[in-house]
């Protein structure tokens, strides 16, 4: 089996460059909106765009909620690059003679039972 560790570091880099990227364009447009200011409004209409109606969520909660997400989108390219690393890093250290001698003395899988993890 051969595992091409460089490449798989390379994929980490090019994680944490999108990881890097994606809060780059999130705080720039975030930038804009706040240049802008208050462009809903006070009237209530503008009240209603930024507050939401009967239950709907606004544009305030909306905009909290696309911030949230895409810090849990930051977030998880940072730890995609770094496990990355750390496969690349477990591959040197394994004994894959080993794991070879484990896994065909196992027995044959039964379709009938579920594998960890499927429904």
């Amino acid at each position: 089996m051969k595992i091409d560790r460089p490449r798989i570091n390379l994929s980490a880099e090019a994680f944490e460059i999108e990881a890097g990227d994606l809060a780059g364009y999130a705080a720039m447009a975030g930038d804009e909106l706040d240049a802008i200011g208050n462009f809903w409004g006070e009237d209530k209409e503008g009240v209603t765009f930024f507050k939401g109606q009967g239950g709907g969520m606004g544009y305030e909660a909306v905009t909290g909620q696309v911030m949230e997400g895409l810090g849990v989108f930051h977030s998880a390219h940072r730890e995609v690059a770094t496990r990355l690393r750390m496969m690349a890093d477990s591959v040197t250290v394994a004994d894959w003679e080993s794991v070879a001698a484990i896994l065909v003395a196992l027995p044959p899988p039964d379709p009938g039972k579920p594998v960890w993890g499927t429904l």
